[in-house]
């Protein structure tokens, strides 16, 4: 970690904005990407994982306790006081590859940013994020196409307004925003499979992009999942975690760490993973495959992976 000899005053601290963004996707792999980053001693990640700062998000007054986020600049760049020595300062919030707005607000104070872009087979996604908000008592019905085709058919969505389930696995435009605005060399597209199955190398990739020293990430167990999926304790488990008051203790009360540790280890249990309705996967995959498509004629490249569970 590296060592202040003077340390700046709070107006200097105050212009560290990062210079590195994941952006996304949500269940793409992106909390171990930031683990395994925040490990690296010449990386600078705030403890706050996603501040959703460049989505600029409105959640409903229902669904507002759900979240937590900033909104003001202020309080943003309080997030980055001491960052001023690390070469690669970074921002984890996967809000920012669906928000439309994003793209723009990054490159406004951060032009020369670098960008990771997790991807991962889109209907494995969309099944992962169902469970997930399952799991926290977000929603209670079974996942179905006529769930789907509501959330999907939402004229107003975003964070903590719709679920987005769909949405967010239609990869190409997101992708195409961001190689747009910041150039295809400063955006590196990574495979969830290839993050899983080939660490070692994706986080080459991801130090050759930063310009950071790959060596720390050799001492590192890069194979180690987090945010995997885990099953409710039961719905008292679901309740609480959904429950506007045991949200406001955890955010405002708690250190991070023992807020997850608590969340992962009282509220959650390890289980099998529910299969997917084989009616809902054909229906996702008939969405997906055009989207697909066009993303490998973007990239260049064939992404069977992102058709791995078909």
């Amino acid at each position: 970690m590296p060592q202040q000899s003077d340390a700046p005053s709070d107006q200097a601290r105050a212009t560290v904005w990062p210079n590195f963004f994941i952006v996304g996707t949500v269940k793409g792999g992106t909390t171990s990407l930031y683990n395994h980053l925040k490990q690296h001693p010449e990386v600078f990640l705030p403890a706050f994982k996603e501040p959703h700062y460049f989505a600029q998000i409105h959640p409903k007054p229902g669904q507002a306790h759900l979240l937590e986020y900033v909104s003001d600049q202020s309080d943003y760049l309080k997030l980055y006081h001491g960052a001023d020595d690390f070469r690669a300062v970074g921002d984890a919030s996967t809000s920012s590859l669906w928000d439309r707005e994003a793209p723009m607000r990054i490159h406004a104070v951060s032009p020369d940013a670098r960008i990771i872009i997790l991807l991962r087979d889109p209907v494995v996604r969309a099944h992962s994020h169902y469970l997930m908000d399952f799991r926290e008592g977000v929603v209670d019905i079974p996942l179905n196409i006529e769930l789907l085709k509501r959330d999907f058919a939402q004229v107003e969505k975003g964070w903590g307004v719709s679920r987005l389930y769909v949405d967010l696995g239609l990869y190409h435009d997101q992708v195409q925003r961001y190689c747009a605005i910041f150039g295809r060399s400063q955006v590196l597209v990574l495979l969830f499979d290839n993050l899983v199955r080939n660490p070692e190398t994706a986080f080459q990739r991801v130090a050759t992009h930063l310009g950071i020293d790959p060596a720390p990430f050799s001492q590192m167990n890069l194979a180690q999942v987090h945010n995997g999926y885990k099953a409710p304790r039961g719905t008292w488990a679901r309740r609480c975690a959904a429950n506007p008051l045991a949200r406001w203790i955890g955010y405002r009360l708690m250190p991070r760490a023992l807020q997850w540790w608590l969340y992962q280890h009282l509220i959650l249990k390890t289980a099998a993973k529910p299969m997917l309705d084989t009616t809902v996967r054909k229906f996702l995959e008939d969405i997906y495959e055009p989207d697909i498509q066009r993303l490998e004629s973007l990239l260049e490249i064939p992404l069977p992976e992102l058709r791995s569970s078909w």
